[in-house]
């Protein structure tokens, strides 16, 4: 007996797969009855990813075979649908990520900001600001960029500055770093397609449904709301919730140290940084000369390797990488087959009846507001990403939505609604645990810098948009 299964995890997902299963629509509906049972299945794989009684990737991999053994997929199909570029390309900035940290870049990179910009704490807070959303350009994992990087950084110069949770004076200036770079870090992950893995996910999803969105695409709606969430972030939490410590100068003596330590930039970095521009210049410009942002992040990570920057025992080490491609992989497939039985058109059809005669853009922002603080259900981004884009999508284009506009819009959410909790997402249950800022004033910091972002992502975000011409 596996006593890693938690087996009361499986009692919700069997419930409800089994009511769907059993409600199939015999009389003639729009959809098949193997379309209807491939849709209990997927919300039984999708329930269980939230009750978890075994990881994300096992989980699927029950669903798949499931729905194999019901006569749904063959086999080709299967391993087929493990060559879903959406998958990899997220496996492969995850190793672009591994490089980042590896060769320090990283690193390097914050402490230049920390010495050029850190003399007063508020422009260190815009500094560090910068830094985070410098790096998820190309580092997907909101994690790598917070536990890997940002957060040892932070802790380090707080408590040089004297500014210890262990020793009470948290308030000094961790505390408001340390809460600055948890909503920044949510910021920057919305300002990217390449910022965080669930953005990636969600457009893999909306390609499924037939909706194209381009990196240029992505940042192109994405800058305006996302460069004044990081101006106006810093200073709103500089002033509800303000550090003892207003200047710093001994911040650039700090990170003058830190750069003495690490030396001059070596060839890894070098050959990091180079890549990382490239990157960048072939998801700006790549769509136009043929190559897709899939083929850039491999482009990427095969300099890499072939320049020793990262190992093939580097890439093997990246265990969540090679979790998500499995399970994404998964997840994809099992859309692309819904939509393939007819199941999303009909559904959106359905509701979007029910919807019928309200404003689209009224629907959005209701959809937009709901699936926003729907998050305080869940503790992982990609499964609510999972669980409920697909859905709010085809409700949203049923309604009359423009579909890239509808795509787009839920996908920021999935970024900014990480502002929400404490077990939100990896960074949040990392720094609401570190001492620096009490459960309190988590909560209720969370509470105002959600509807900030709302204002901002939403009211701004749509505002933006219509100037883009997107509606």
């Amino acid at each position: 007996m596996n006593n890693n299964v938690k087996w009361k995890g499986f009692i919700l997902p069997l419930i409800l797969g089994v009511a769907i299963w059993l409600l199939t629509p015999f009389k003639p509906v729009a959809i098949t009855v193997v379309a209807w049972h491939l849709f209990a299945i997927f919300v039984a794989t999708i329930v269980a990813c939230i009750t978890k009684p075994l990881p994300m990737m096992a989980t699927t991999l029950i669903g798949i075979t499931v729905a194999t053994l019901a006569g749904i997929f063959k086999m080709d199909e299967v391993a087929a649908g493990f060559g879903n570029s959406t998958a990899w390309m997220v496996a492969m900035c995850m190793f672009m990520a591994a490089g980042f940290i590896k060769s320090g870049l990283g690193k390097r990179i914050a402490y230049l900001f920390v010495k050029a910009f850190g003399k007063k704490t508020l422009s260190l807070a815009y500094a560090l600001s910068v830094v985070d959303g410098v790096l998820a350009i190309g580092i997907p994992s909101n994690n790598a960029r917070v536990n890997g990087i940002m957060y040892p950084i932070i802790d380090n110069l707080s408590r040089e500055m004297g500014s210890d949770p262990d020793q009470g004076t948290q308030r000094k200036i961790g505390s408001y770093l340390v809460f600055n770079e948890y909503e920044i870090n949510n910021v920057t992950s919305g300002l990217f397609l390449t910022g965080l893995a669930g953005n990636m996910i969600a457009i893999g999803l909306a390609k499924i449904q037939g909706i194209t969105v381009s990196w240029m695409q992505w940042f192109a709606a994405a800058s305006v709301p996302g460069i004044v969430a990081l101006l106006v972030i810093p200073l709103v939490l500089y002033k509800v919730y303000p550090p003892e410590i207003k200047a710093t100068p001994n911040a650039h003596a700090w990170a003058d140290k830190k750069l003495q330590a690490i030396g001059k930039m070596g060839l890894s970095e070098k050959i990091m940084a180079g890549t990382f521009v490239l990157a960048i210049i072939l998801w700006l410009v790549g769509a136009k000369i043929g190559i897709d942002a899939t083929e850039v992040s491999f482009i990427a990570v095969v300099v890499l390797l072939l320049t020793g920057v990262l190992t093939t025992k580097d890439l093997l080490n990246e265990h969540f990488a090679w979790n998500i491609l499995v399970w994404l992989s998964i997840i994809m497939l099992m859309s692309q087959k819904l939509m393939k039985l007819g199941f999303f058109p009909w559904f959106s059809k359905t509701l979007g009846l029910l919807l019928n005669g309200m404003n689209p853009i009224v629907v959005l922002a209701i959809l937009f507001l709901v699936y926003f603080y729907l998050h305080y259900m869940f503790p992982s981004i990609a499964t609510q990403v999972s669980a409920l884009y697909a859905g709010f999508l085809t409700v949203a284009i049923g309604a009359g939505v423009p579909p890239i506009l509808a795509a787009m819009m839920l996908a920021f959410c999935g970024s900014i609604n990480l502002s929400t909790t404490p077990y939100s997402a990896g960074p949040a249950a990392l720094l609401s645990s570190t001492g620096y800022v009490s459960n309190a004033d988590w909560w209720k910091l969370s509470a105002l810098v959600g509807v900030i972002f709302n204002v901002i992502w939403l009211g701004g975000g749509l505002l933006w948009t219509k100037v883009l011409g997107l509606w």
